[in-house]
């Protein structure tokens, strides 16, 4: 049971700073596209030799080339290991520095209008875009990247005031994304925070707009995780710098991970292992207090959903900052893992709402009831990443 594991890492401090990760099954948090399987070896997708092989459509805008050293039809990197099967579909190239079949490379598999290779794309499988997070593909006036434009990024002149040069002019954040005179219609002259970066596996709109109910109203009292404003119990959480909120329709036991930069260039985990320090924390019903594992996270799990299918239908998990802290710059990582299937036997849905410096995202996922796995540091699935100057 999670309660328990939970009270052990708490009475043995030194199993509380492993970060060891998961199970060790490294295809816990993979999810292959259709025709694909995860490699246990790497946790990367490998063409399925049991699937539909080339019948699958294409990925990218790009051409491939075929290279000496693979199976007949078979588009390969030179060097390196050969690829469990022939690839084909929408995974055409035999990444032979990893021994698995990808959609793109960093020097093969795109061209044109898409030149660079996205290796991260759903679980290594890998995308042509336009440009990728370290801004490869883009070049002056438009040097930097936004992974957010759809269908495939796109380049642009700027990502916050401080990557414009000339004295009097400001990022233009939320319309044409160049840097533009500043004559009193656009806020702020500077802050690199304003600019922050996202990348992710495939933004989409909105996707459980029933996973948020419409707010109950209050005089004072609201459930957990919630504040009464303005006579409505809204989500602990708005009013600070960055807000990240796990929704799911069903009493399941999924959890939210936040890893958060550390001034000192390592990062921390916020988890329900892990969840941090509440600077105003509610009262504990308990003779003592009990001292929550922390590693230096300015963010805190403030809300920890059907732990352990002890079910309180609330399913939400939201991980806040406090109004007036200044995130820490650097790269944010977001996942989800499914810890236990407490009576699924649909498809689990959950959205993602990530909110940094007033600007928000969702993202949108599924898993099966068979894909609960338990899990601890390290463990789920990768939703999305954002970094703030």
């Amino acid at each position: 049971m999670r309660h328990l594991l939970f009270v052990v890492s708490i009475a043995v401090v030194s199993a509380a700073a492993c970060q060891c990760g998961g199970s060790g099954n490294l295809c816990e948090a993979t999810n292959c596209g259709p025709g694909l399987k995860c490699d246990p070896k790497t946790g990367g997708c490998v063409l399925d030799s049991a699937g539909t092989g080339g019948g699958l459509s294409g990925t990218g805008g790009g051409s491939t080339t075929t290279m000496g050293g693979g199976d007949a039809g078979q588009a390969v990197d030179a060097g390196g290991l050969d690829c469990p099967a022939t690839c084909a579909g929408n995974a055409p190239i035999c990444d032979r520095a990893l021994g698995r079949c990808v959609a793109c490379t960093a020097t093969q598999g795109c061209s044109g209008s898409t030149p660079v290779c996205n290796r991260l794309w759903q679980g290594g499988l890998g995308r042509c875009q336009v440009c990728t997070d370290d801004n490869q593909g883009c070049a002056s006036p438009t040097p930097w990247c936004d992974v957010t434009i759809t269908p495939a990024a796109g380049c642009i002149g700027c990502r916050s005031t401080d990557d414009c040069p000339v004295p009097g002019t400001v990022c233009d954040t939320f319309g044409s994304r160049t840097c533009v005179v500043n004559d009193g219609g656009f806020g702020g002259g500077g802050g690199g925070n304003n600019g922050v970066i996202w990348g992710d596996g495939g933004v989409t709109n909105r996707c459980l707009p029933g996973a948020t109910p419409t707010p109950t109203q209050c005089t004072s009292e609201c459930a957990k995780g919630y504040v009464c404003q303005g006579g409505r119990c809204v989500l602990r959480g708005s009013s600070g710098p960055v807000q990240v909120t796990l929704r799911f329709p069903v009493a399941e036991d999924l959890d939210l991970y936040v890893v958060e930069p550390l001034p000192d260039a390592g990062t921390c985990e916020i988890y329900y292992q892990q969840p941090g320090i509440n600077p105003t924390p509610p009262p504990i019903p308990i003779p003592f207090p009990i001292p929550m594992p922390n590693c230096g996270a300015k963010g805190w799990l403030d809300l920890d959903a059907n732990r352990a299918c002890n079910i309180d239908n609330v399913n939400v998990e939201n991980i806040i900052y406090s109004p007036g802290i200044i995130p820490t710059s650097g790269r944010y990582v977001v996942r989800v893992n499914y810890w236990q299937n407490c009576s699924a036997s649909m498809p689990v849905p959950y959205e993602v709402e990530v909110r940094a410096n007033g600007q928000t995202r969702y993202f949108c996922g599924t898993f099966q009831p068979n894909q609960a796995s338990g899990g601890s540091a390290g463990a789920g699935r990768f939703v999305a990443d954002f970094v703030i100057p």
